[in-house]
């Protein structure tokens, strides 16, 4: 006879057992199921693998660096290369604004702590007319002006690790959420009562365009920090105003880019499906609509009279719009994307800021939470020119000449190099010459070879004689019918 304790033992054992097989060895479901199919380990990641051997192996296009951080940061949200490229500003969701090295990643200065409760950080701005002040536009509702301290650190030899920090506060913070206090680099300059969530400084650094999560637009003084201009409808007038007279946004403006040339006119992207082109210099405002365009975070972006637009929706989610034909130039189809992608849903779009090599516009960043990589693409012939694998949602993206830094909901800042296939060196072999002229055939001779069964007068076979000597001539032709 068993002991009661044993007799318990195997009846557990026992309902592990048929548990486990009822739900390994359980038939398929007539009806649909809405969750996503288990992949095999094997060919989990093999995409990665042909992902390298199509866009990055022999060439010099490669990814530079990963810094991991930690997760209680949160995700980024915001980043911006300074005017040199000597270093980034990173923005998380916690409320932490970081200085990283332009060309390795590595933490150099903890700008602002984390925040309580935590408030992403959604816009990041460089002053046109301040040396290292940077401003960044957080969800409390506060634009905020960060001074960056001056910091020797060359590009070429970069330092192995660097942080500035002070390791209370921050264990304080991420421990406990705690509030010891805003660092002395970044004060509040704006404060308003709604999320600021986009930001823009105007090209002569006079004035600064702010979007809000309550759907307005104010145009700020950089001098008296007063709100100059609020473009803002409420929406019990919008239904009394018909839709083609409509000049307001009226979702929450998440998207706003200044024009880096033009110092009067700024780009802005809602949650109600509208892409607008502003002009302060005029009283209404808006200046051209674009509808169709649903964008969801910052992905708007201009370069002369053109503007890049990122939508999130599985397909077409890429447009091209000409601002002086105030007209839809074309839909970005990828035409190379590999066949496994659900859809793009494009967060992060962006122009890929090289003088040397894309002042026109050909090369555009795009980053989203459907392909799993950041993309660069040629916009002309809508090709895929190089892609780099991500463990997440990429959600910001920016770029200083060869270098494209990017992050997104994964624990991981990421700095990648791209160069143009077009201006590589020795990518393809010289050419060879021909041996023989084809341009020059109608004064050189040329070889025949013939049969030995054919009749030829000349008893050699390899008869030479001159091309412009056996083509008839017309005038003798005519003259011979002529005599007869």
């Amino acid at each position: 006879m068993a002991d009661p304790e044993q007799k318990e033992i195997i009846l557990d054992y026992s309902k592990i057992v048929k548990h486990y097989y009822r739900n390994e060895w359980r038939p398929k479901p007539w009806y649909y199921m809405f969750y996503p199919p288990k992949q095999k380990e094997e060919n989990q990641y093999k995409w990665v693998e042909e992902n390298y051997e199509k866009f990055l192996k022999n060439t010099p296009n490669e990814i530079m660096y990963h810094r991991w951080f930690s997760n209680e940061s949160g995700a980024i949200t915001a980043m911006q290369y300074s005017p040199n490229g000597f270093h980034v500003i990173v923005g998380h969701a916690s409320g932490l604004i970081e200085m990283r090295h332009g060309s390795t990643g590595t933490v150099l200065c903890t700008l602002r702590n984390i925040q309580f409760p935590p408030k992403p950080v959604h816009a990041l701005e460089y002053s046109m007319t301040e040396d290292n002040v940077c401003y960044a536009a957080c969800m409390d509702g506060a634009v905020y002006r960060v001074e960056i301290p001056h910091m020797d650190t060359s590009v070429t030899n970069p330092p192995a690790y660097c942080i500035r920090a002070d390791p209370m506060l921050e264990s304080l913070n991420l421990q406990f959420y705690g509030s010891p206090g805003i660092s002395s680099y970044s004060t509040p300059f704006i404060t308003q009562r709604f999320a600021a969530l986009s930001l823009g400084l105007l090209a002569d650094g006079t004035k600064m365009a702010v979007g809000y999560g309550d759907t307005s637009i104010k145009i700020y003084d950089m001098e008296t920090q007063e709100a100059e201009v609020t473009y803002k409808v409420h929406k019990l007038r919008l239904q009394f105003i018909p839709k083609k007279l409509q000049r307001m946004h009226f979702g929450q403006v998440v998207a706003l880019r200044a024009h880096p040339q033009k110092p009067y006119m700024f780009a802005s992207g809602a949650w109600d499906k509208t892409l607008r082109i502003w002009d302060v210099r005029c009283k209404v405002g808006c200046v051209m609509t674009f509808e169709g365009v649903n964008i969801c975070g910052d992905s708007v972006d201009l370069n002369r009279e053109q503007c890049l637009a990122g939508s999130w929706q599985p397909t077409e989610g890429v447009t091209l719009w000409d601002l002086t034909a105030r007209k839809l130039i074309s839909v970005i189809r990828i035409q190379n994307r590999r066949p496994d992608v659900d859809g793009e849903y494009v967060y992060a779009c962006r122009y890929w800021r090289s003088d040397d090599y894309n002042r026109k516009g050909k090369y555009g960043i795009i980053g989203g939470s459907g392909t799993n990589c950041l993309e660069v693409v040629n916009l002309h012939n809508r090709y895929i020119t190089c892609s780099y694998p991500t463990p997440g949602a990429v959600l910001a993206v920016t770029s200083f000449q060869e270098r494209i830094a990017f992050g997104g909901t994964s624990s991981s800042f990421n700095i990648v190099s791209f160069h143009d296939p077009k201006h590589e060196k020795d990518k393809y072999e010289a050419a060879v010459d021909p041996d023989y002229d084809y341009t020059k055939a109608g004064s050189t001779a040329v070889t025949l070879f013939q049969d030995d069964n054919d009749d030829m007068t000349s008893t050699d076979h390899g008869a030479s004689f001159d091309m412009s000597a056996s083509r008839p001539s017309t005038a003798g032709t005519v003259s011979s019918k002529a005599s007869k």
